[in-house]
């Protein structure tokens, strides 16, 4: 195996690790009402799953940082939209907006994971023209 195939696999197991350390405080603290660490929790977590994101599109970051960046940025822009969305707790976009039958959908926890992941791919991907 190739060294950065090696390094990827170790670099997303500790992610994970940290994921599975991390989640059970996270949902403690959903029980226990602690606004503080729910934030602190809650943005660690995005950023975990945004570099598992990352991860998952490494050939894709060797590959970007090796020649000129072209950035596309309609696609760009897109991204840093879906990370503010995401990186936001739900509890205060919920404060913002009351109707919260729109927002259930978006801000389930599985969907939250998923966005994340996806936002760091498609970070990853607007650096280079090839989609």
């Amino acid at each position: 195996m190739k060294k950065t195939t090696v390094l990827s696999i170790i670099t997303g197991i500790i992610i994970l690790m940290l994921i599975s350390l991390i989640l059970p405080k996270y949902e403690e603290m959903l029980h226990f009402f602690n606004a503080k660490w729910f934030l602190i929790y809650s943005i660690l977590l995005s950023v975990l799953y945004f570099l598992f994101g990352i991860l998952i599109e490494t050939k894709r970051v060797i590959k970007a940082f090796s020649k000129n960046i072209s950035v596309n940025w309609l696609q760009f822009s897109f991204v840093v939209i879906l990370i503010l969305i995401v990186f936001v707790p739900a509890q205060y976009w919920y404060t913002l907006f009351p109707n919260k039958f729109l927002l259930s959908f978006i801000f389930r926890i599985e969907v939250q994971v998923i966005l994340n992941v996806l936002a760091g791919i498609l970070f990853v991907r607007s650096f280079d023209n090839e989609i």
